[in-house]
């Protein structure tokens, strides 16, 4: 049995210009952080020429062609296992809130796949072919953010050009900063689920629309904020790395309807009445987690936010990206 995991991730500044509609014409920046909630990947050989499979639903199946889940199918197609495997997976962490669960997922399922053909390979690889996967085979409507943070860890910067190149650097930011913005921001679990592809195709759709083409002023003012909150974290400046969340926040609530709603609205409201500098809703919006970035009077904040429902977070941040944790056929 080959056991792998790979990170869940946050994004931290000019998050959705790595989106294609966006990125193929202007390029991209940001800057996301990899967190220490993992999707675990189990695959084992099976003795019977078939695949079972068991995430949220148990399929048995003869031929890759009968899996029904498509991120699984394609990444078997693409390791060449056609057969007599078996793969289990568990998240920490419930899909459809915001943290690139899917991506994630498929970094650590094509580790595992490789690494049980006798294969290692690079975090760029399974970046690459996780994006190959998600963009150009089943057309989903998403960028190449949560693949590169599952697969690379860390905090990172991401540079994306108009070809679709991924440059990827490390965050030059001091262990004493590094603690502090580890204890000063605060992650909430709003209980709302959605489908980020929905927010995304949306978010696309007004791209294309003629009345909405100054969507693009907003996207270059995010890739800028992107660039600025690099600075303040290199710069060890986190009050201020905090209020362009906050600008970040208003600009992205602009883009889509399905960004927030009234009960998102009002919580936000709510953290920044009680000390909070800057937040946002992490990943596409609509719900999932929201975040935000506090100084002082953490308590007080999580009581508040506990009392409207919401379910405090705790996390530190991952520097492994994608590995393998266990191959029980070394004994």
């Amino acid at each position: 049995m080959i056991v792998a995991r790979a990170p869940l991730r946050i994004s931290l500044g000019g998050g959705g210009t790595d989106l294609p509609f966006y990125s193929s014409k202007y390029g991209s920046f940001l800057i996301c952080g990899a967190i220490n909630r993992y999707v675990y990947i189990t695959v084992s050989g099976r003795v019977v020429k078939s695949i079972k499979l068991n995430y949220s639903k148990t399929e048995i199946v003869g031929s890759l062609d009968e899996i029904k889940h498509p991120l699984i199918r394609e990444a078997l197609r693409l390791t060449g296992i056609r057969d007599s495997v078996e793969i289990h997976s568990m998240g920490e962490v419930e899909s459809g809130t915001g943290l690139g669960s899917s991506s994630t997922f498929l970094v650590g399922l094509l580790n595992a796949l490789y690494y049980y053909n006798g294969e290692v390979v690079s975090k760029y690889k399974l970046a690459e072919d996780a994006s190959h996967i998600t963009m150009d085979i089943l057309r989903e409507p998403c960028g190449k953010q949560d693949q590169y943070a599952a697969a690379f860890g860390g905090l990172t910067s991401l540079r994306i050009n108009k070809a679709g190149r991924v440059t990827v650097s490390p965050i030059n930011i001091s262990h004493k900063n590094l603690k502090m913005l580890e204890s000063n921001l605060m992650m909430f679990y709003t209980g709302f689920k959605r489908e980020a592809n929905v927010v995304l195709a949306d978010q696309k759709k007004r791209s294309e629309s003629k009345s909405t083409m100054d969507i693009f002023d907003y996207y270059h003012e995010i890739r800028k904020i992107g660039k600025e909150s690099l600075k303040c974290l290199e710069k060890g400046n986190l009050r201020r790395f905090g209020e362009w969340m906050n600008v970040h926040w208003e600009l992205k609530r602009e883009i889509s309807d399905r960004m927030t709603n009234p009960v998102i609205d009002r919580w936000y409201k709510t953290a920044m009445d009680n000390g909070a500098i800057g937040g946002k809703i992490v990943g596409a919006g609509g719900g999932g987690f929201l975040i935000f970035y506090i100084e002082k009077n953490h308590e007080k904040l999580e009581n508040v936010m506990k009392r409207y429902g919401l379910v405090p977070m705790k996390f530190r941040f991952d520097f492994d990206g994608a590995k393998i944790v266990y191959d029980g056929r070394r004994f």
